[in-house]
């Protein structure tokens, strides 16, 4: 059964095709990832969806008016609300319900007829198969993993950063529980922990999820199939990233195959056209050849989207003696963000800095850089290096100067060709080079910003989120160029698929910084192992401590015995009227419930280990 069908859609803007012939199905579980470079109309076709904007032709069918949810900042229905008031708003019908509960519960007080009750019990069963008794829960869960607090709660919209409203809105979009869930780069303004979070919830959700994204890391953990807008055209694929990657390649050397053969087949009918048109004995044949050759279905030249830059940076040999140490480092401006850092950096390593919003990265690097200056400790390099430094915002560029004049006003020793040669290397090529910088792309910008790095020839990078806003070609274009830097880099990303490409080490800081040997899988597998082992040293060294094992065990099943005698009186106590009546009592004792089975588990797994 499909959700949602599109049969040969059109669009053009301005004359230009943006997509012809579009068809693609999302069925009711499907985790689908649109991708396609800036401009291609991905969000053109999301708006299209959302029957904001018009196409030219085709069809679109939603199976029995399928509730859609987008994530959008109108998701937010008043500044004046609070946090709480905003995300209760998705919930009326059971808010309203449970006010109709406590009316009827204070007029069966004076009222006790047969039919009383029965309002009651009908209006009770509604609000609980409605999840009356769950929704305050659902709110406390998506908030909490959104990186609110309770102190949030009551905080007025109007209150919070733009970053922090959208994932108000994401947080309440969740609520909602589309069957359609769309998400337009659902990863900007969030912390690592919670886009993991976030992809786990994803793959779980018993709706379906359309989800335009350049995160490519995203897109592997959450997604079962790819439609990608290239070139007007869509195509399907199916499997996470790293399966799109070696399909597509497969797919243009098939294509490629098929064209070289049809050209071949059409250059020797054409051939014999040639020698023989004019021959009045085989002129008949030839025509026959014509006919025969406009009658081919013309297979177009395949083309591979990813171009690549020809950059390559200048480096001095990679040397293995420590360039930076920093030691027992406070860093901050009027008070301190970090405190205590310690580490070193080898002259060939890469450094990435990964941490939530506000933990002090910008801070960090740049007062490794010298523009702050540090609260207490040492940040010193062995010797004096040149740095080139990469702003994600691209502040060094002129957007009053063109592409060729941005090159030529700071190397004006160089010639016209050696700027284009200059610029072609990352792509600027013919008119391009007179385009002004104001008119550029983000990922033109930071093509730009590249080659600007390269042509300073420095000693250490360091990187400011360099892959922000970038569609996915431009973002294998930096991989490429930073992972085949033969010198050391500090950068700080959210993006993990670029930091697993390109970091030899970790920096992460939460609420205090820790260093790491190794990518971010690598890292990512340590944190897991390292979690794993804390959960189970405890246990085993109350085993190594404790003389007596078996009186240990005795005590521990004497309590779980307790425990369960709590159990079963705390359960007959839901179906106490003065309980299930009162909505925070219910709560309370469904929690004592859930906190016992818990630590009836918990000394379980003591007993276990005890007894090995």
């Amino acid at each position: 059964m499909n959700l949602l069908k599109i049969n040969n859609l059109k669009k053009t803007f301005g004359g230009n095709v943006l997509f012809d012939n579009l068809s693609l199905e999302i069925n009711p579980t499907d985790k689908v990832a649109l991708i396609g470079r800036n401009g291609v109309g991905k969000s053109t076709l999301v708006k299209i969806l959302l029957n904001e904007i018009t196409p030219d032709s085709g069809e679109i069918f939603i199976y029995r008016q399928a509730r859609i949810g987008y994530l959008s900042q109108d998701i937010i229905k008043s500044l004046e609300n609070t946090m709480f008031e905003e995300c209760a708003s998705v919930f009326k019908e059971l808010v309203d319900l449970e006010k109709r509960l406590h009316q009827l519960t204070k007029e069966m007080e004076t009222d006790h007829s047969e039919a009383m009750l029965k309002r009651y019990t009908h209006s009770e069963n509604e609000f609980q198969i409605k999840g009356g008794y769950e929704y305050l829960t659902t709110i406390d869960m998506l908030l909490t993993r959104f990186g609110f607090t309770k102190d949030d709660y009551d905080r007025q919209i109007k209150t919070f950063s733009g970053g922090e409203r959208t994932r108000v809105a994401f947080a309440k979009l969740l609520m909602t529980k589309p069957d359609l869930l769309i998400l337009d780069e659902p990863t900007n303004h969030m912390d690592i922990e919670i886009i993991e979070w976030l992809e786990e919830y994803l793959k779980r959700y018993s709706g379906a999820v359309l989800v335009i994204t350049h995160d490519k890391y995203f897109i592997n953990k959450v997604v079962n199939k790819i439609y990608e807008i290239d070139q007007e055209r869509l195509e399907t694929y199916y499997g996470n990233y790293d399966e799109y990657e070696v399909e597509k390649v497969k797919r243009y050397e098939l294509l490629m195959k098929r064209f070289l053969k049809q050209k071949k087949q059409i250059a020797h009918l054409q051939s014999f056209v040639d020698r023989f048109r004019y021959n009045s004995k085989r002129a008949s044949i030839a025509q026959d050849r014509v006919k025969k050759i406009n009658r081919i279905k013309k297979i177009e030249k395949p083309t591979n989207s990813a171009s690549h830059v020809k950059i390559a940076f200048k480096t001095k040999r990679p040397t293995d003696v420590y360039i930076l140490e920093v030691e027992d480092l406070s860093i901050g401006y009027d008070k301190p963000l970090l405190e205590h850092i310690n580490f070193k950096m080898r002259g060939y390593e890469k450094l990435g800095i990964i941490g939530g919003n506000g933990t002090g990265k910008t801070t960090l690097i740049k007062t490794i850089m010298g523009k702050i200056k540090a609260l207490k400790g040492k940040c010193n390099f062995y010797k004096e290096m040149k740095i080139g430094y990469f702003d994600q915002n691209q502040m060094a560029l002129d957007d009053s100067l063109t592409v060729m004049q941005t090159i030529h006003n700071i190397y004006p020793y160089k010639t016209i060709f050696e700027v284009r040669s200059d610029i072609a290397k990352v792509l600027f090529v013919g008119e391009d080079a007179d385009k002004s910088v104001s008119i550029l792309s983000g990922g033109e910008k930071v093509r730009l910003s590249i080659l600007l790095l390269m042509l300073e020839e420095p000693e250490l990078l360091i990187l400011d989120e360099p892959t922000n806003h970038l569609d996915i070609d431009t973002k294998n274009i930096v991989e490429d160029v930073f992972e085949a830097y033969e010198g050391p880099i500090i950068f700080i990303s959210h993006d993990r698929y670029f930091i697993n490409k390109v970091a030899t080490k970790i920096i992460s800081i939460k609420g205090h910084l820790s260093v790491f040997d190794g990518n971010y899988t690598q890292y990512v597998e340590e944190t897991k192992r390292e979690i794993e082992i804390k959960k189970q040293a405890s246990p085993k060294l109350n085993k190594q401590i404790v003389e007596n094992p078996e009186k240990i065990i005795k005590k521990l099943e004497k309590e779980i015995d307790n425990l369960d005698m709590d159990l079963v009186k705390l359960k007959e106590d839901l179906f106490l009227e003065e309980v299930y009546m009162d909505r925070e009592l219910y709560q309370e004792k469904s929690q004592k419930i859930k906190t016992i089975e818990s630590q009836i588990e918990a000394h379980y797994g003591e007993i276990e280990n005890l007894s090995d």
